[in-house]
């Protein structure tokens, strides 16, 4: 015997469900495009506006928008400011470099061998709660004032970053993979390209960008105690001349030169490797 439902309960052929219609699939990116550029766009104006404001009110100690805009121009135009931002570009990368490998060496070993991780753990704790600044000065009572001082300190203060990050990616990795691994008897080298790095790669792009995010912001800030060159340096001069024009100006320019390098080289990392 077959069961007929009740007409009432029956779905009327050829009828769409209600709710609004769908909004066409073209034109869903262009939509987030544009609502991204005006949201931006009306960050920066409120922005100015709201500086404009604080100037005003600061007595002649805050520069306004449109010194700020002049100063800019300046630096822009300034040959010299491209060879500071050059040096500060090379430290921030060595930095970076050293910092990364560092990191991904003892967080791998902190997260493969358990005797490792009990006994690298303390160290990386204590080194993430030690400020950043602490470790320029203390380099430099040890090394010297030098450039490769102020290097190796940003390395120690930024290492630890980069450590805790991968061991806890190795940590929470598929362990029923490492099982499979044994059972087909892979290699070091395999086991490393086929099964680890495919579940650490996310983990290690985000220290990457982490990491770099704060070597340069560190790399400036080495460069005003340290240094008589790069970004830093012109910083710090014109804070002792007291010109908080140029002081904004020069960390505008670069922090926009920082972000641009950011956006081009390393969200690339994000887009999946085909395996």
């Amino acid at each position: 015997m077959t069961a007929v439902l009740p007409a009432r309960l029956r779905k009327p052929p050829g009828r769409r469900p209600a709710g609004p219609p769908p909004e066409p699939e073209g034109n869903g990116p262009r939509v987030t495009w544009l609502g991204r550029l005006a949201s931006g766009l009306t960050a920066a104006a409120l922005g100015v506006a709201a500086w404009q404001v604080l100037s005003l009110f600061s007595d002649g100690w805050m520069p306004g928008a449109g010194e700020v805009a002049a100063a800019t121009a300046d630096v822009l135009t300034d040959s010299g400011f491209y060879g500071d931002a050059w040096l500060s570009l090379r430290r921030v990368l060595t930095v970076l470099a050293a910092s990364v490998l560092a990191g991904l060496l003892i967080g791998i070993a902190a997260g493969l061998s358990r005797y490792a991780e009990a006994f690298l753990r303390p160290i990386l704790v204590i080194g993430l709660a030690i400020p950043d600044p602490v470790y320029i000065i203390l380099t430099i009572l040890i090394m010297g004032i030098s450039e490769t001082s102020g290097v190796v300190a940003l390395v120690v203060a930024i290492t630890p970053l980069v450590a805790n990050v991968v061991s806890g990616a190795v940590l929470a990795r598929d362990h029923s993979l490492d099982e499979m691994a044994r059972t087909y008897r892979l290699g070091p080298a395999a086991y490393a390209r086929h099964v680890l790095a495919a579940q650490v790669r996310p983990a290690v792009v985000g220290a990457l960008r982490t990491s770099f995010a704060f070597s340069w912001k560190l790399v400036v800030l080495m460069e005003t105690m340290t240094r008589p060159d790069g970004v830093g340096a012109r910083i710090y001069e014109a804070f002792r001349f007291l010109r908080p024009e140029d002081m904004i100006a020069c960390a505008l320019v670069f922090t926009v030169l920082m972000r641009v390098i950011e956006v081009l080289a390393l969200r690339r990392l994000d887009r999946p490797v085909p395996h």
